[in-house]
């Protein structure tokens, strides 16, 4: 399900902050039948195999949305087994993460671990993505990376669909909330057909978010 340019995304984005030596461990909130979750684990194998990858999931699809999804999901759309994923790393012969499955609010507080260097969150949902943000970002080392696997800014004209499940727009909208007070905002990334979005924790001030050494797709300013 992940575009090739969204992959490319996760790699540069992981591997910066492997090679920068940002502390703590590698997290994937929302990892589905683990399309990214394979690549994030071979980047650690090559670059850092001492790091641990912890890939979170109800395995079950979305939950119920509220006001913000504007019905973009039906509960249980995109379901995929941990059978799967698990069966997906044997075929690559890949070392298989520490699956947490599960609701994210039941999850998320117990087993995140204590510092985190990098986040893929997929959430989807507006209050799905609102908990996966105040569940990781303190736990954030600084400099650490969180990736929000789909993020959608109306008021940008950069989507290549018109296709309403590329948007998700719950979670721009939790994005918006939770950073209201926070100096770290959102840079939005190019992403095949739709757009991504990232930030680093504790990097104010900046409008390339400060990521020396780092070439990565298109990012569209604010």
């Amino acid at each position: 399900m992940a575009s090739i340019e969204s992959r490319m995304n996760i790699f540069h984005l992981l591997s910066m902050v492997l090679f920068q030596g940002v502390p703590g461990e590698i997290v994937e909130i929302g990892c589905h039948a683990g399309e990214s979750t394979v690549i994030m684990q071979r980047i650690i194998q090559e670059l850092d195999p001492s790091r641990d990858l912890h890939a979170f999931d109800s395995f079950q699809g979305v939950p119920s949305g509220d006001f913000a999804d504007e019905n973009v999901y039906k509960p249980g759309d995109m379901a995929a087994s941990e059978l799967t994923l698990r069966k997906n790393f044997e075929r690559l012969g890949i070392k298989q993460p520490i699956i947490h499955a599960g609701w994210f609010d039941e999850t998320l507080p117990d087993f995140l671990p204590e510092r985190i260097a990098f986040a893929l969150i997929d959430a989807d949902l507006y209050q799905s993505t609102l908990c996966a943000l105040e569940a990781t970002y303190q736990r954030l080392s600084q400099g650490a990376v969180c990736l929000m696997g789909v993020y959608w800014d109306p008021q940008k004209k950069v989507a290549l669909t018109t296709d309403m499940r590329y948007k998700s727009p719950g979670v721009k909208q939790a994005c918006d909330q939770f950073f209201a007070d926070k100096p770290e905002k959102i840079s939005i990334l190019l992403a095949g057909n739709y757009t991504s979005g990232y930030f680093r924790k504790n990097f104010s001030g900046s409008s390339d978010q400060k990521t020396e050494g780092f070439i990565a797709m298109p990012i569209l300013r604010k």
